[in-house]
């Protein structure tokens, strides 16, 4: 069982206040990061895909035509053509993305998520507090960590809590819910100052340091 020491969410000041001071939770549809491009920073083409298949050099054959031929390799995504539902993210700090403490450092591209960041000092509670607000709306939903793959070598299924390689230093635990639509879905979890804190990324992403005890 992972240990999570802490959440983080960055984004630009009047997002991060927002939560901060409303709990304003916004969860973007799934074919919105689908269709998003911003060179693998939120948008991600993989997002809702069923299965990726990747198949070695070799050689194939349209007898109609009597034409031989090689390829290097097959690289194929699956998906729908709509996947409905909703994601919330969140930079985590655990035992899931760091096995020594003191490998610890966080990613210098973070810093284009914003300029803010909410720092979550009572994680459990801030999970509680989502959980609550979803179980009142009456959805359906899961959440855990995200799990990174190479789209190069896999054959296999995949699921919404799995990301290409690319993605891996967003270190993402995500919140996923069913829905039948593809726009946004917003709760409020109310004011977060006594279990959180804001600060800036840079001093985030530059300053943050874990220590062994």
């Amino acid at each position: 069982m992972a240990t999570i020491t802490t959440f983080l969410k960055f984004g630009c000041e009047e997002n991060i206040y927002d939560l901060l001071h409303n709990g304003t939770i916004y969860m973007n549809s799934i074919q919105h990061f689908r269709l998003f491009e911003d060179k693998e920073l939120r948008g991600d083409i993989y997002e809702g895909a069923s299965r990726i298949t990747n198949c070695l050099p070799g050689e194939f054959e349209i007898p109609e035509i009597g034409f031989k031929g090689n390829y290097l390799n097959i690289h194929i995504r699956e998906a729908f053509p709509e996947v409905l539902g909703n994601i919330y993210s969140l930079y985590c700090i655990s035992s899931h993305g760091w096995g020594n403490p003191l490998e610890f450092e966080i990613n210098q591209k973070v810093k284009e998520f914003g300029t803010h960041c909410l720092m979550v000092k009572n994680s459990e509670r801030f999970l509680e507090l989502i959980e609550e607000k979803l179980t009142e709306a009456g959805v359906k939903y899961s959440h855990g960590f995200v799990d990174y793959y190479d789209r190069m070598k896999i054959s296999r299924k995949v699921n919404l809590f799995e990301k290409p390689m690319e993605f891996e230093y967003q270190k993402e635990f995500r919140f996923y819910v069913e829905r039948e639509a593809i726009d946004p879905f917003v709760i409020s979890i109310g004011n977060m100052e006594n279990i959180a804190k804001v600060y800036s990324t840079d001093f985030v992403v530059d300053g943050l340091r874990l220590q062994m005890r």
